[in-house]
């Protein structure tokens, strides 16, 4: 598939406040007015020498790594990694994130986590088998709840057994419109309750043998096909991060 023949589709929310981030974002907004007043003492002018006495515009933002569409690392999980110190997202390679897409939606309405019996539904269904390099979206619904405060408990998570699958075939990044690959933080504790507290966090704890990145907070999953097309979504390199936003974008041909 070439790039000229296919169209673009945005799977990265609006980094910004919303109801739906459980860490306050937030966006100081800088006008072109202040950053003409900066421009000028800077260079040594008087503000109202420059066009309009106007400048650059420009933005402070205040939000954790893990707010918007990101990518978490393996340092996320866990500081160690199959006894290995846990690599930071700024350490990855960026041939993990960019690669043929597979969309795997699954059932909103079914209680507890996804299970390796549901990846093997879709293989059967779509008559397409997961492999090395893939990456594997998760489309559980949840992205229709995002920018309302119900979000976060909206969505599916992974059941550890199906995260050690798809590192098993070779899968290294692998996502969701859900705001975490375990299930939220309501349905973790009844889990707690059921299970006991090794269930808590599960999916993610995988990491602390098994090395994978996860996308979370994605969206327009709902207009992808199953497979047959290729997903972008390198991180932004924040330096010893446990994670780093990302514009994921999917590479979809027109006639899919």
């Amino acid at each position: 598939m070439s790039i000229q023949s296919s169209r673009l589709v945005d799977l990265s929310v609006t980094l910004g406040d919303s109801p739906s981030e459980a860490v306050p974002v937030s966006v100081e907004y800088m006008p072109h007015s202040l950053g003409g007043g900066h421009l000028a003492e800077l260079v040594g002018l008087e503000t109202s020498s420059l066009l309009g006495g106007l400048g650059w515009a420009s933005e402070r933002v205040s939000s954790i790594t893990h707010s918007g569409t990101h990518v978490d690392a393996p340092y996320h999980y866990s500081p160690y990694c199959g006894g290995c110190p846990s690599h930071t997202i700024d350490e990855m390679p960026l041939d993990w994130f960019f690669g043929p897409g597979v969309k795997i939606a699954v059932d909103p309405t079914k209680d507890g986590r996804i299970l390796p019996t549901e990846l093997a539904e879709f293989e059967r269904d779509a008559n397409y088998q997961v492999k090395s390099g893939d990456i594997v979206l998760f489309h559980t619904g949840a992205e229709n709840s995002y920018g309302t405060a119900s979000y976060n408990q909206c969505g599916r998570g992974l059941d550890p057994a199906l995260v050690e699958l798809l590192c098993d075939r070779g899968v290294r990044v692998f996502g969701t419109d859900a705001w975490s690959i375990d299930p939220p933080f309501q349905r973790m504790r009844c889990e707690a309750e059921r299970q006991g507290p090794d269930s808590v966090w599960s999916a993610h704890f995988v990491g602390r043998e098994r090395e994978f990145c996860a996308i979370e907070k994605l969206c327009n999953l709902s207009e992808l096909p199953t497979h047959n097309f290729w997903v972008v979504c390198f991180p932004v390199k924040v330096c010893r991060g446990s994670a780093g936003w990302t514009r994921a974008v999917a590479l979809v041909n027109h006639n899919a």
